[in-house]
């Protein structure tokens, strides 16, 4: 189901919604704002925005310092698997 349909779904749902349901909506949304998870690891593991400014500040400074490989150096890995 794509964003539109599942917003255009909640907000029927919410149009209907009685007291309760409402609370719990709202209650969830103000939690889902606390978080600052913007996403996951391949493993499962949370990540927040700090670590994604951490991560890129580290590879920037790799790619600097001249620690990296060539897009060369990575397909002659691959073959060599």
């Amino acid at each position: 189901m794509d964003t539109n349909k599942l917003k255009e779904d909640l907000h029927n749902y919410i149009d209907r919604a009685d007291e309760t349901f409402l609370k719990m909506m709202y209650a969830m949304s103000k939690e889902y704002e606390k978080s600052e998870n913007i996403g996951y690891t391949v493993d499962g593991k949370p990540i927040t925005k700090q670590d994604i400014k951490k991560r890129v500040k580290a590879a920037s400074k790799r790619v600097k310092s001249g620690d990296y490989i060539t897009q060369e150096e990575v397909e002659k890995e691959i073959k060599d698997w």
